[in-house]
């Protein structure tokens, strides 16, 4: 079994609108088993993975486009004067 690790996640906002942006007040953390897996909607903001070991085997499958057609940044510190700290 895997270290347990953290992702926080907001629900889907337009996404094809590449400035489209989270609600702070709907963004949500949470603490996954290492033997868990996600698999996240399309347009579904994201922040992770977080974990607390120095390093960790992690497994991410994307499509060959997905860093192109369903990436968009936001800057929680920047646009919303946030920040997310994971508090094991």
């Amino acid at each position: 079994m895997g270290g347990e690790w953290f992702i926080c996640l907001a629900p889907p906002r337009d996404a094809d609108v590449a400035g489209a942006k989270p609600d702070p007040a709907e963004i949500q953390c949470f603490r996954i088993p290492g033997d868990k897996a996600l698999a996240l909607h399309r347009g579904t903001w994201h922040a992770g993975p977080f974990f607390e070991a120095e390093t960790q085997d992690f497994l991410n499958l994307e499509l060959a486009d997905t860093n192109e057609v369903d990436h968009h940044t936001v800057r929680l510190d920047a646009e919303f004067g946030i920040a997310i700290a994971i508090t094991p």
